[in-house]
């Protein structure tokens, strides 16, 4: 009997480099990116690919098995409150935060040998490569990004001097990593029931210290990196007004200016289905010295700056996960035999993977567009591309988070048995990514926010005439019927939008979240045609493929068989398969 191949028989993703097999990642970044950028971002993809692929992935799940562990006495009793992390973590962070400056890199000119700061894209996609490997160390790098963001568009220039600079630290001895601490045990989204009481302290005459200062007294229920060395968190001055408008911003280190502790304990670590790695706690403040950032009758405001952007990292998080998995089942389903033939080419398997493409090519879509929208605002500060900023931002959130909990439980049982076992990286992928739909709003509070930025902004506005404007550019004959059925599309739910104003408040609320799903689903469809209306210019293969992508995406999502898209009995996904696989998924065994 001839000896047994194991990776044949178990096929896993060992030696494949996460970049190199991407295409579709190479293909979003020279849409957004400048020639010159592209090339100069291309090593840095390669070698995140390498690193994740192979380091990244064996420190993750190490440090998912030994996660952190909180040590709140010294021998002597004293009270130290100190988190315990696996070196595996460090060496994490040590990859993320100084060799790919992921944290800092958009904020310091010169990171990575970039001439000024790196694009948001080249960011989030270093990030996206990192998350297919590990998810927990991204949510303190996520939120040290975006603290340094508050604190260059709101904090005064002492604070800017004496913590941004440790904030974007391209060394580890140098950084302070960032968190914030909104939740409470009687608010968390509803952050207006925030309870944490801030008083202003005396004093003044002290010129080697920041004035202002307040003391702060509360308890945060859910704290991510809660050893963190720089806290963002709201509090409710004495005297202000109740609900949102009466939270101030403030900004509290772990140490004070001579070392020691700050006035507050970590009553306990978090048990949590996944993040396993990440210290995630409870504080509890008790008088800790703060500083004031901003305006102070604009705290909450000031704060949706960090909030939006972590957002956007969630999205970016979800992606990753769905990738990940998507190249595990396709992998898996090109190397395993079962009832005399390749698991990828039975018609069920071949349905079930091109399922998974459409839901990981369009959010990939929708997220580096969203990323490039987000350069464009930092770089030109347009008021067109804010307000488009303002909607797709939740969009991003609500949707590619929903959709990796699908995809990533759909890789899970493509693997069978092992997918369930956690020596494979499935079950570590599905319950990583459950917390983005979490994370910084559920679901419904997401929705919600879509609707304040329709009802205040006008953003959806905003969004319909630059869809519009695409799709009126896209003039090939061989796009007309899906540029005109869009169209239609498009109006429809225009249409359904302008009529929730005509409902009474709590019946416009009942169809948002379908709603909401279909403006994602209509601004996914547009961008997939028009990339595919660009490759065409270039390349037949590629731009056919990428046609054939949307028209699918369309079928399942916006035209979808009476029966429902597991009953089409449309057959491109079974004859054009090799198409659109290999379009998709380099690696080493072929299609």
């Amino acid at each position: 009997m001839p000896a047994l191949d194991e990776q044949s028989l178990m096929p896993g993703t060992e030696g494949i480099n996460f970049y190199e097999a991407d295409p579709i990642l190479e293909q979003l970044l020279q849409r957004h990116l400048s020639p010159d950028d592209y090339e100069r971002a291309r090593p840095l993809l390669l070698h995140m690919g390498a690193v994740a692929s192979e380091r990244m992935d064996e420190l993750a799940a190490i440090a998912d098995r030994h996660g952190p562990v909180l040590r709140q006495y010294d021998r002597r009793g004293q009270r130290i409150d100190e988190v315990i992390f696996h070196p595996a973590y460090h060496e994490l962070e040590r990859i993320a935060y100084q060799d790919f400056a992921i944290a800092a890199c958009s904020h310091r000119e010169g990171a990575l040998g970039w001439p000024g700061r790196v694009p948001q894209p080249v960011k989030f996609a270093l990030a996206y490569l990192g998350m297919q490997a590990e998810a927990g160390v991204f949510c303190p790098v996520s939120m040290t990004d975006a603290l340094a963001r508050v604190l260059e568009r709101y904090g005064d220039e002492a604070l800017k001097q004496r913590f941004l600079p440790h904030l974007t630290a391209l060394s580890l001895d140098q950084l302070q990593q960032g968190a914030m601490f909104l939740t409470e045990k009687q608010g968390g989204s509803d952050v207006g029931q925030t309870a944490t009481i801030a008083r202003r302290r005396e004093g003044g005459e002290d010129k080697t210290e920041f004035w202002p200062q307040w003391q702060l007294w509360g308890e945060k229920w859910f704290c991510s990196n809660v050893s963190a060395d720089l806290i963002l968190t709201l509090a409710r001055p004495s005297g202000a007004p109740a609900g949102t408008r009466g939270l101030g911003l403030f900004l509290v280190p772990r140490r004070l200016p001579d070392g020691r502790r700050n006035a507050y304990t970590i009553n306990r670590l978090k048990e949590k289905l996944g993040t396993r790695s990440l210290a995630t706690g409870e504080v509890t403040l008790e008088g800790a010295l703060a500083y004031q950032v901003g305006a102070l009758e604009r705290g909450f405001v000031q704060m949706t700056e960090m909030i939006n952007l972590t957002r956007i990292w969630a999205a970016i998080g979800s992606l990753a996960a769905m990738r990940r998995s998507l190249l595990e089942a396709t992998v898996h389903t090109h190397g395993r035999t079962v009832f005399g033939r390749r698991l990828c080419d039975h018609p069920l398997m071949r349905r079930q993977l091109v399922d998974l493409l459409l839901e990981v090519e369009g959010c990939a879509a929708l997220a580096f567009e969203t990323t490039a929208v987000l350069e464009r605002v930092d770089r030109y500060g347009r008021e067109e591309d804010r307000r488009l900023l303002r909607i797709l931002t939740p969009l991003c959130k609500y949707y590619i988070p929903k959709r990796g909990e699908y995809v990533t439980l759909e890789a899970l049982e493509m693997r069978g048995g092992n997918g369930y076992v956690e020596d494979w990286v499935n079950p570590r992928l599905l319950r990583d990514a459950i917390v983005n739909a979490i994370w910084e709003g559920a679901s419904n509070v997401i929705v919600l926010d879509v609707a304040r930025a329709m009802s205040r902004e006008g953003s959806h506005l905003q969004l319909f005439a630059w869809l519009e404007e695409r799709l009126r550019a896209l003039q090939r004959p061989e796009l007309a019927e899906s540029v005109h059925d869009l169209q239609l599309s498009l109006k429809q739910v225009a249409a359904r939008f302008e009529a929730l104003t005509t409902l009474d408040p709590e019946s416009a609320q009942l169809p948002l979240r379908g709603l909401v799903e279909r403006l994602a689903q209509v601004t996914i469809a547009t961008l997939l045609l028009e990339q595919a209306a660009t490759s065409l210019s270039s390349s037949q293969a590629v731009g056919e493929r990428q046609l054939l992508l949307a028209q699918l995406f369309m079928r399942r999502h916006l035209q979808p068989h009476p029966d429902g898209w597991q009953a089409d009995d449309d057959r491109r996904p079974l004859d054009q398969f090799a198409t659109l696989i290999q379009g998709a998924v380099r690696f080493r065994q072929g299609v």
